[in-house]
Parts: C-alpha cells; structure tokens; sequence
C-alpha cells in the first residue's frame, strides 16, 4: 500500500454522495455562483491552477476568460465530467491526482483553492506548499463554507445538530475533515504564510438548500445584498490572498 491508497479510497467514496444530484445542480450552485462573481475581479491569468473540480463552474470562468487552466481533481467520476466539457479545449490539463500528490512544472498567477480546504488533514501544510507554485505577485483565491452561517447556527438551537460547528449527516458524506468560521479561516491563511489582502462573507443562508428549492432569483439577491451587513453570518467565506 503507497501511502495515499487511503485517502484515494476516501476520494472515490465521498464523491458518490451529493455531487451531480438535483440539490447540488440547482440551489446550492445558483447560491455558489454569486462567490464566484465575487471571486470574478481578482482572477490573474495566463496561467491558471483549479484544486478539485466538480461540474465546471469555476472552470468555464477561466476558460471564458482566455486563460490556460491545469484542474487537479483525485475522483474518477469528476474527472469523467472534465475530460468529458473540456477534451476539446487545449488550454485546459487535467490531472488526475490527490492535491498531495501534484507537483506543478511552472508557476501560477492564480491558484484557486474552492471549498476543498475542509477535505484535507493538514490544510496549513497544503497551503504553505501552494505558496512555491504562485508567481511572485500571483494569487490564491480560496473559499470556505462558513461553520457559523446562519442556517447552522438556527439549526444548532432547534437541536437539528449538537452546534452549529459539528459534523452533520452531509459533512460526513462527502469527507469533510473540519469547517472554519471566518476567524480560523483568517488565521489558517495567516500562519500558512499569506497577506490576506481580501476576507469576505457572501450570502446569507436562513434555511436548509432544500428548504430554499424554489426560491425565485429575486429572493436569492436580496439574501445576497443583505449578507453584506451580515458576513459573519454568511454560507461562504472567500479570501483573496498573496504569498507573504
């Protein structure tokens, strides 16, 4: 046994649970798209790094942008989908490895780290071996779900979870090793050796994904609109950050 058949077995499980169902393909992305606009102005090209790869949404960004784009993404299924959108697009590589595993060949000016901090053991460690493969004046945009959001926190009071920081039934689905809130984000970035020079909270998420289903778009912006008074109660933290 290598020593990443463990954490290839986890990978291959946890991504047979929620990714590519109609929860995840529906609410959850429509909500998940306003980080990304968010995240939109501090994209740097040409050459861009995307850690994990679900169904392209970050991905068609870049590419759209006129970017070269490498995606390291350890699941077969979602290495299917990739290869599947983008087998005819030569600016993109695909590499079929664990984070752990790539060794990039050339600098990046943008490494986007997308809410797959939280699947790692050693996440500071990750991140201080990120900081070798950003250009001298590249960028990491990372994001996290936010362990106090409303919704988790509004759950932890109705006895749905122990609080609102604890493993629910999704985390451990699909492999969550821990969460952050905006303060152990904050300092994850710090300690791994980054200027910070953005940390945000986006939307404010009152209710469970499938409570929000059938939300119109209208309810979905002003949910957004208000978080900005709210961040530290918002569902996803995003950090902009370069190599210190």
């Amino acid at each position: 046994m290598d020593q990443y058949e463990k954490e290839r077995s986890e990978v291959e499980r946890a991504a047979k649970h929620y990714y590519h169902t109609a929860l995840q393909l529906g609410i959850d992305n429509r909500t998940k798209k306003f980080v990304i606009e968010r995240c939109r102005p501090f994209l740097k090209g040409p050459k861009v790094l995307e850690l994990g790869y679900v169904d392209g949404s970050w991905s068609e960004l870049i590419v759209g942008s006129g970017y070269l784009l490498d995606i390291v993404e350890g699941a077969s299924k979602h290495v299917g989908h990739a290869t599947n959108k983008f087998s005819n697009v030569s600016a993109v590589h695909i590499f079929h490895e664990l984070f752990q595993e790539f060794t990039p060949t050339d600098p990046y000016d943008t490494v986007i780290a997308a809410d797959m901090l939280r699947y790692l053991a050693d996440a500071s460690g990750f991140l201080r071996k990120v900081r070798n493969w950003l250009s001298d004046d590249g960028v990491l945009i990372a994001t996290v779900p936010n362990s106090r959001s409303l919704h988790r926190r509004i759950g932890a009071l109705m006895n749905l979870e122990s609080t609102p920081t604890g493993a629910n039934i999704r985390d451990i689905e699909v492999g969550n090793q821990r969460s952050y809130d905006r303060y152990e984000f904050r300092s994850l970035l710090l300690n791994a050796g980054y200027t910070i020079n953005e940390l945000r909270g986006c939307f404010l998420k009152p209710l469970s994904s499938a409570q929000m289903e059938s939300w119109s778009d209208e309810m979905l912006e002003a949910f957004l609109q208000i978080g900005n008074e709210l961040e530290d109660y918002c569902w996803f933290l995003y950090a902009v950050c370069q190599k210190t």
